[in-house]
């Protein structure tokens, strides 16, 4: 099978199903619109479609309007995920070369539409993959301007975020539940523990606002008296808001003489972001409403126990009290409690982390992935 990615940009939590495709004999394909320096070609090397030549002219203009006001690469960047369209000639022609049997499209943005429209002409497969809920609001898509948006994408999506069966939840019609997955790295058997007698805890994410970092060094300045812990945070520090977070981060672990329980390390390849994973105890993210995050699966193909916030997309992939536990969105006093329920308990720590690395095993690896998108393919009309 030929099988077709389109996305923003190729992420890090693409490089194991990119590799499953490949291994399994199939052929695959990836369009980014963009790419940023941290990523990962070792399987697979996307091809940057980038944007047609009339949308950066609009967007010339944006970033004219927006520094009238006040510049943001936040929002320039949200802008061209969400607004931003392909050279039309340039897409038709990938599309007729490559010729794909299956084309999977991310984001619900305008993009996708071409894609969406050639896939339907051609009647060829399409599945739109996003992050939003399985699970949600049954008002979630509703207005008039958005359902007419919706009808020039799939009907079909597919998400790695379950979400949750409660407060008048639906599952939503015409998706389906597709898990992240991740190689199996190591074994509670074949890692180190508890290095020079410390709780090693590491946290993986960008260097920003809702990342949460600042509430986890508050909870390990309470911790660090009373346990020999040592906090990691592994981050990327490129654009001018994610410098100033991190700047303000480490002056803040001075003010708190944390010098020595807290190391900060920036813009790290994958490799060497496992090597960190390899050393770990402890897994935190402490993000809030994090949309989902991969990094929790990569934690626990190295058998580390994982906190998270309830409020995470990927919240679904720890079993609370099995190989991890869930603190209450934004409660610096809930998260400290659930990092010491673990840290106090280093038996706890190497059982939490074995199921970890059991339950990447037996739910997270291509063959669940195919075996989603096989039953996709057979039980919905996808052209």
């Amino acid at each position: 099978m030929r099988v077709l990615y389109v996305a923003p940009r190729y992420h890090t939590n693409q490089i194991p199903v990119m590799k499953g495709w490949i291994q399994q004999g199939d052929e695959v394909h990836f369009i980014s619109q963009f790419a940023v320096r941290l990523e990962d070609y070792a399987v697979l090397r996307p091809i940057v479609l980038g944007y047609s030549k009339l949308f950066e002219c609009v967007t010339a203009i944006y970033r004219f309007l927006l520094c009238r006001k006040e510049k943001s690469d936040a929002k320039e960047f949200a802008f061209r995920v969400k607004a931003g369209f392909p050279p039309i000639g340039e897409a038709g022609r990938l599309l007729r070369e490559l010729k794909p049997d299956l084309v999977i499209l991310r984001e619900r943005s305008v993009y996708n539409i071409p894609f969406s429209l050639v896939c339907r002409k051609k009647r060829i497969p399409c599945i739109l993959y996003n992050q939003s809920p399985l699970w949600d609001k049954p008002d979630r898509d509703m207005g008039w301007r958005k359902k007419i948006f919706l009808r020039f994408l799939p009907k079909v999506r597919m998400t790695p975020v379950a979400g949750r069966q409660e407060n008048g939840n639906i599952r939503m019609p015409y998706s389906y539940f597709v898990p992240f997955i991740a190689q199996p790295r190591y074994s509670v058997e074949e890692k180190p523990h508890f290095t020079d007698g410390q709780i090693r805890i590491l946290c993986v994410g960008r260097y920003e606002e809702r990342k949460n970092l600042f509430l986890l060094l508050e909870a390990v300045r309470q911790l660090a008296a009373r346990y020999p812990i040592h906090l990691v945070i592994a981050g990327e520090a490129i654009d001018q808001n994610q410098l100033e977070y991190y700047a303000k981060l480490r002056k803040k672990i001075v003010q708190y003489h944390l010098e020595k329980d807290v190391t900060l390390l920036q813009n790290l390849k994958l490799a060497r972001v496992y090597e960190e994973y390899k050393k770990a105890d402890l897994f935190v993210l402490p993000s809030t409403r994090e949309r989902a995050s991969i990094a929790q699966l990569e934690a626990m193909s190295c058998s580390l126990p994982v906190i998270c916030s309830d409020t995470n997309g990927s919240a679904c992939y720890v079993e609370n009290g099995v190989n991890g536990c869930l603190f209450a969105d934004n409660d610096g006093a809930d998260l400290r409690d659930k990092i010491e329920s673990l840290v106090s308990d280093r038996n706890i720590l190497l059982e939490m982390g074995r199921s970890s690395y059991t339950l990447v095993r037996e739910k997270y690896q291509f063959e669940n992935y195919y075996q989603k998108i096989t039953d996709m393919i057979n039980g919905e009309q996808l052209i």
